[in-house]
């Protein structure tokens, strides 16, 4: 729907989105006994075509991606970050994009100050940039920018009524805060720090990977006080958070996956609802007062929550879900645990962020669909943003298989009765990459980390126990795993008349169940892991980087194999190319093999051992090492052992040589480019 003119996503429509809980299954017969032979084909077909030292990497390969929007001061615009075009965009009342200006490449954070200005910071640009508001085209012009240390990948900005910057540095666990006479302050906040926001005398941020809220008053000049931190951990992600000032202290709502451990002995994906919990902080305590299974409502993935006060002392929450299709609202009276208000909507899938409007409508930044959705009760008008490069237009296989990655729609049977959940693969893997958690497998005694979900199509065979050899098997069992315990059958077909998101993502017909398993394999070999920052805009090995390859070469590199395609030898490359291809958008070396091994990192996955891992982005792998021991790469470094025979140890040796300082350093300073 990119280019056309915005649509309504009428009631009937709605209705019919929010009557549809289940798939339309397929007759048995007509089955096909297996689907292989057709999947192997066509993923055969795209190895083949593809030249994998020239993989592109998935920052402009999915459209314009709306990622965050904000009001304007005065008048009745808007500004927003198209991540996939690298722009910051401006918004007439409407929605329709009316200006677009540079922005850092992969902007995710957007703050307007006090005095009117825009604050926008991008993941491969150590810089925060202002941005003047205008009162005519093009409503904004560059008005400098704000330095961060070398090596600062900003995941999101805020600001405070002081004009003090908050600035979360995501890889890096830091927090910047950037006064406008005071000298800059760095706090060490915690693992994954992806939002900050300033409510009243008190900073919030969310450390996604640590799956804690980290709460702290500032002084009169918006500087936190360490002194009186305030932590919220959850045993999982939170994934979204708003507050309102209560008294000396805070009433907050966080929008994250249920408080509990996966559990996986059932068969099925167990205690992964989504919740949002409301929480007293007041005295330096944080008191749980209410959680609110909202899968049950269709709300999955929450990203976007707002939370308002209404007379009598009572608070509402609006909370909507990436992955499902439903707009809730709770509402909560002081000193009662159950809602007195508990309501939902249909709502398209794929809400980012939003902006609450007078009169309770909605403006929302909507990467899923490319597009921005002004939504209300009676309906939501969908408007398209028709990209711009460098963003691409995907194709429609490929868009169907990025919802069936990010919705419920590879397993809308799922209930949320008991352990059972209704979750989206996104709910252990956000944005692709890990959770955090070190999970249980529900096989004895292993316990592992997630893994990153991308650059699968050069990284086979899959996963730790490497059981999947191949796409074509990952994306057939998914649809088993996903649904199981439900009742549904995994071979089902979807139709845009059950499923009205279809329309916007332009599927006119309905899907039978292999094609559905083509499209998630279409997306998955396209969703690449994304540029990285620290290697972005470079060319050249430092002197510690250089020194650490050539250790990485004589130490790692037997394993962590510098190939392009995991499981063939064949493709890997010299030493003499690693600096260009590491230094290329895509850095498409695997820096893995299809080998087992076993080394010292206990209970094994498999009899063998476990499959070689991948080196990619590390950064954003926390925790460290199959089982998760290792919390910190210099622990994973100080912890290499080998002997004189070739035993090669990542844990667990109580002899052997290891590396020295100088070596650590340079090794670790050459993975933080990989």
């Amino acid at each position: 729907m990119r280019g056309r003119s915005p649509f309504l996503f009428a009631l009937v429509g709605l209705a019919a989105l929010a009557a549809c809980e289940r798939a339309e299954p397929v007759p048995e017969a007509a089955a096909p006994p297996d689907p292989f032979p057709t999947l192997r084909a066509f993923e055969a077909a795209q190895r083949a075509a593809t030249d994998f030292a020239a993989l592109p990497p998935s920052n402009h390969r999915f459209g314009s991606d709306p990622h965050a929007i904000a009001k304007l001061p005065g008048g009745d615009r808007f500004v927003a970050l198209l991540r996939g075009e690298d722009r910051v965009a401006v918004l007439d009342a409407s929605l329709r994009v009316v200006a677009r200006l540079a922005a850092p490449a992969s902007p995710t954070g957007l703050a307007v100050t006090p005095e009117g200005h825009v604050l926008v910071s991008g993941e491969t640009e150590p810089a925060i940039r202002r941005y003047a508001v205008l009162e005519g085209p093009p409503f904004l012009e560059p008005a400098g920018s704000i330095a961060l240390p070398s090596g600062t990948i900003v995941r999101d900005v805020a600001v405070g009524p002081e004009g003090v910057v908050y600035a979360a540095d995501e890889p890096g666990g830091r927090l910047f805060v950037l006064g406008q006479e005071a000298p800059p302050v760095t706090l060490s906040i915690g693992h994954g720090p992806i939002r900050v926001a300033r409510v009243g005398r008190f900073l919030i941020v969310d450390c996604l990977l640590d799956h804690t809220l980290v709460i702290h008053t500032v002084d009169a000049g918006g500087i936190p006080v360490e002194a009186n931190e305030v932590r919220i951990h959850h045993d999982g992600p939170i994934w979204s958070f708003d507050a309102v000032p209560s008294g000396d202290g805070l009433l907050l709502a966080a929008g994250g996956v249920e408080d509990h451990p996966l559990d996986r002995t059932g068969g099925f994906f167990g205690y992964i609802d989504s919740f949002v919990h409301l929480y007293r902080i007041t005295g330096g305590k944080a008191e749980r007062i209410a959680a609110e299974n909202v899968s049950s409502l269709g709300v999955i993935t929450p990203k976007a929550l707002a939370m308002t006060e209404r007379d009598g002392g009572a608070i509402a929450v609006n909370v909507t879900g990436y992955g499902g299709d439903r707009m809730a609202k709770l509402v909560f009276r002081e000193g009662e645990a159950e809602p007195v208000t508990r309501a939902s909507h249909p709502l398209v899938p794929g809400s980012r962020a939003f902006v609450t409007l007078p009169g309770g409508g909605l403006a929302i930044a909507n990467p899923l669909l490319d597009a921005f959705v002004l939504a209300g009760e009676r309906g939501a008008t969908i408007v398209p943003v028709a990209p711009e490069p460098p963003a691409a237009l995907a194709s429609v296989e490929s868009r169907l298989g990025e919802a069936l990655f990010f919705t419920h729609l590879m397993a809308p049977g799922n209930g949320t009765e008991g352990a059972h959940s209704r979750f989206t693969c996104e709910t252990c893997h956000f944005e692709g990459h890990v959770d955090g958690r070190i999970h249980h497998t529900g096989r004895g005694d292993v316990r592992v980390v997630t893994k990153p979900l991308l650059g699968l199509f050069n990284n086979r065979p899959h996963f730790s126990r490497a059981l999947d050899p191949d796409l074509s098997s990952v994306a057939h069992n998914e649809f088993r795993v996903a649904g199981a315990g439900s009742g549904q059958d995994p071979w089902f077909r979807l139709d845009p008349e059950a499923h009205p998101v279809l329309g916007a993502l332009g599927v006119t017909s309905p899907v039978e169940p292999v094609d559905l398993r083509r499209a998630l394999m279409r997306f998955l070999m396209e969703f690449t892991h994304r540029t990285n920052p620290k290697a972005a805009g470079r060319a050249s090995f430092s002197a510690v980087e250089a020194k650490g390859a050539a250790i990485f070469r004589d130490r790692c590199e037997r394993c962590h194999a510098a190939r392009l395609t995991a499981e063939d030898a064949a493709s890997r490359v010299p030493f003499e190319r690693w600096e260009s291809l590491v230094f290329s958008p895509g850095g498409p070396i695997v820096w893995a093999s299809d080998e087992y091994q076993k080394t010292g990192v206990v209970p094994y996955v498999h009899d063998k051992g476990a499959r070689v891992p991948s080196l990619r982005r590390l950064a954003r792998k926390w925790p460290y090492l199959t089982s998760g021991a290792a919390k910190d790469l210099d622990e994973v470094l100080s912890r290499v052992r080998w002997g004189s025979e070739g035993a090669f140890f990542h844990d667990g040796a109580r002899e052997g040589e290891g590396l020295g300082a100088d070596e650590r350093e340079a090794l670790r300073a050459f993975l933080d480019l990989l």
